[in-house]
């Protein structure tokens, strides 16, 4: 998978207490397809949908 830079726009899920994500932060994910794959700090994986949840930067 590549790596891309992407904005975060929304959550679909509550974020652990420990988690560094940030509506409007700016990440670096794995792309496939439309979904970009996150794994914060607390170590929770994430799926972001462009353009939905996030935008690529």
């Amino acid at each position: 998978m590549e790596k891309v830079e992407f904005r975060v726009l929304r959550f679909e899920d509550c974020r652990s207490s420990q988690s560094e994500l940030e509506i409007g932060g700016v990440y670096t994910g794995e792309i496939d397809k439309n979904r970009v794959y996150f794994t914060d700090q607390a170590g929770d994986n994430w799926t972001f949908y462009l353009n939905d949840t996030c935008e690529l930067v």
